[in-house]
């Protein structure tokens, strides 16, 4: 394989990569805002997270990444990879040569300074205006899900219904998930309506998985930073929880040995 082939494979395992981590990277010149704020998320101070998408083999994400930006502009205008001292470089259809690699380290060592959406924009592939991503209600970070969730309460003929409505980042809407699962498993079976209890935790699970795919959330770009609730504890290891599960066994048991002490 050429140089050439070389970096569209790579293009298209970092669009991959990017796409199961909640970004939008789908070759289109507005997709570059995702890279920005892919950047802006993993290396905020210019400095990889240690345990982020760019904790390790740094140089060869941070290449991957300036072919998936190369391969955008390619794709928009033409032209043909080639290889260009260390790093590849794109010979574009005017005979300018860019080198898409050495930006996105720019990039990641100077922050809006080496704006890649600008570099873009000056090569001809204009990304155009930002667009919009959802935030997370509770704490404005992004990615964010359009998501909700509810809790309902039963005691005896009353019944209490909450709902909490998203966009959610990934921990608040952990946080926002266990706190009203615990609610139910504290106060869900104990009236008529106790099926509706269970009902609505199966809704939970399902808006779950919407939260759990996305990134770790992190401001937007110039944006002040931002904190997400904590999550606390699993479900499985909070007192309350458990209490909640174990109190209608032990109660039906009761309840079915004292019908069968008392039958004739």
């Amino acid at each position: 394989m050429g140089i050439d082939n070389d970096v569209r494979a790579g293009a298209d395992w970092t669009a991959a990569a990017l796409t199961g981590a909640g970004y939008r990277a789908d070759f289109s010149p507005s997709s570059l805002w995702e890279i920005e704020r892919f950047l802006s998320t993993e290396a905020p101070d210019g400095r990889p997270r240690p345990r982020g998408l760019l904790g390790k083999d740094l140089d060869t994400r941070l290449s991957m990444l300036g072919g998936y930006v190369g391969e955008v502009i390619r794709r928009q205008l033409g032209g043909a990879w080639v290889r260009d001292g260390d790093h590849a470089a794109l010979d574009l259809p005017d005979g300018a040569r860019i080198r898409p690699v050495q930006q996105v380290m720019h990039r990641l060592s100077t922050g809006a300074a080496g704006s890649l959406t600008a570099y873009a924009s000056a090569s001809g592939a204009d990304p155009g205006p930002p667009t919009p991503v959802l935030q997370c209600r509770c704490c404005g970070a992004v990615p964010a899900a359009d998501t909700k969730f509810r809790a309902v309460q039963s005691v005896l003929i009353w019944i209490g219904y909450t709902r909490s409505p998203g966009p959610f980042c990934r921990d608040c809407g952990t946080a926002v998930f266990r706190n009203l699962q615990q609610k139910m498993f504290t106060f869900g079976w104990y009236g008529i309506f106790s099926v509706v209890a269970l009902f609505v935790l199966l809704l939970n699970w399902a808006a779950m998985t919407k939260v759990t795919g996305l990134a770790a959330p992190a401001a937007q770009p110039g944006a002040a930073p931002v904190q997400p609730m904590d999550a606390g504890r699993p479900l499985l290891r909070r007192p309350q929880v458990l209490a909640g599960i174990l109190a209608p066994i032990v109660l039906l048991t009761a309840f079915v040995i004292y019908a069968r002490s008392s039958a004739p």
